[in-house]
């Protein structure tokens, strides 16, 4: 078994899990399936849509789960499974003829696929690039970002072909093939184990982040809890998802009322918005392993926090696109660093717990992100203000970044 872990190859350990992150980024395509799947079974929407917000609370739950597994198991067993489970929820969601099989195939069995998959296949990855950990992090989160581009229009296809239910269970195969064909190969590699050539750096430096002065290989999740370095992380990447997810969830709906656009240009900001957020988290992620993560965080975020007052007074839509483009780009480097980061503050060897403990915070900004953006338009009748709440829950992700990189 040691042998066979040595002679992997970690380029092409990464392409496999790009290409099973790649399938939990589907989840992006939910809205061209959720209209069809009502129209097509009679059903209430807004009791279709539910499904969806059941899968997030279970990738939130099951993220810290997966991370334990992932400790347990290890890299192989666990994105197999999760491979599995994932194109199978998909596949059985085909089958659903009411809305507690829906909830279960769709909402609690692929939620569990992705947060058994998900952020353990990035802690894999960053694990075989300790001299590239941003970039590592940055390929395997940004194809799941760049998913929808692919999976949207091959549902729009399949679905002027076939009914809704035979699409489910089109793409649930075509997840399942990818992941079989994948993710045998995955593992991580053995404790300690070095690319040629490569020299840890010294604790308490590099540019990366701070080590774990006196623990080589981390803090377990136990004493992580115990370092105030955890909440600031925590906290931060809260703060930091907000914009980004507040106009993932509304950004068809604000372009209209703020800056007048079409439909068609509505639906064109989603594939600009996927490649602006792989762009982000490929150059960005990137970019950490030199310039250093605290420092890409904490200038990403004050530039967000720009981009949302000028937001905040945009009524073009060339000036809206660009505004996008921004946020798109800040959102995915931000999500890009943080597994690095972790394991950069708290240590490899339990990278795949500690970030999934830190995860959770993203989990929450999904809630308050979109949530706030439809209560303030609800209460004043204008986008403005969630812009400015975005803009301050920025400014504070970068000032608890700076915090976080000084106890380091």
């Amino acid at each position: 078994m040691t042998e066979k872990k040595k002679e992997k190859n970690r380029w092409l350990v990464l392409l496999c899990i790009c290409c099973n992150t790649f399938c939990f980024g589907g989840v992006y395509a939910w809205s061209a399936f959720s209209g069809e799947l009502a129209s097509y079974m009679g059903w209430d929407y807004s009791k279709v849509t539910l499904a969806y917000s059941i899968m997030l609370m279970i990738i939130a739950a099951m993220g810290l789960v997966g991370g334990v597994l992932l400790q347990r198991f290890g890299a192989r067993r666990l994105m197999i499974v999760a491979g599995i489970l994932w194109g199978l929820g998909w596949f059985a969601t085909g089958f659903a003829r009411n809305m507690f099989m829906l909830y279960i195939s769709f909402g609690v069995l692929a939620g569990c696929a992705s947060g058994f998959g998900y952020n353990p296949g990035v802690v894999t990855a960053v694990s075989w690039f300790p001299d590239r950990k941003g970039f590592a992090s940055g390929m395997a989160v940004g194809v799941c970002g760049m998913s929808s581009l692919v999976v949207a229009p091959l549902a729009n296809f399949l679905l002027t072909k076939f009914n809704v239910m035979t699409a489910f269970q089109m793409v649930g195969g075509f997840f399942l093939l990818i992941s079989i064909a994948t993710s045998w190969y995955i593992d991580g590699p053995e404790p300690g184990w070095k690319p040629r050539g490569y020299q840890a750096p010294a604790a308490g430096g590099g540019r990366g982040a701070g080590r774990t002065a006196g623990q080589p290989e981390g803090k377990t999740w136990q004493e992580m809890l115990k370092d105030p370095r955890c909440y600031l992380l925590w906290a931060t990447l809260l703060c930091a998802s907000v914009a980004g997810l507040m106009l993932i969830g509304h950004a068809s709906k604000i372009g209209q009322e703020t800056a007048g656009i079409t439909a068609a240009q509505a639906a064109l900001l989603v594939g600009i918005m996927a490649v602006a957020n792989f762009g982000g988290r490929l150059v960005l992620g990137s970019l950490s392993d030199v310039l250093g993560r605290h420092r890409i965080v904490t200038g990403v975020m004050l530039l967000c926090a720009l981009d949302m007052v000028f937001l905040s007074r945009v009524t073009t839509f060339p000036a809206f696109v660009a505004a996008i483009v921004i946020t798109g780009v800040c959102f995915g480097g931000t999500l890009a660093t943080f597994s690095a980061l972790t394991s950069d503050t708290f240590g490899p060897r339990y990278n795949g717990i500690n970030y999934s403990i830190i995860f959770t915070g993203y989990g929450i900004a999904s809630i308050v992100g979109p949530n706030m953006a439809t209560a303030i338009r609800t209460t004043t009748g204008s986008y403005s203000g969630a812009f400015l709440f975005a803009a301050v829950c920025s400014i504070l992700a970068a000032g608890l970044c700076l915090a976080a990189g000084k106890k380091s």
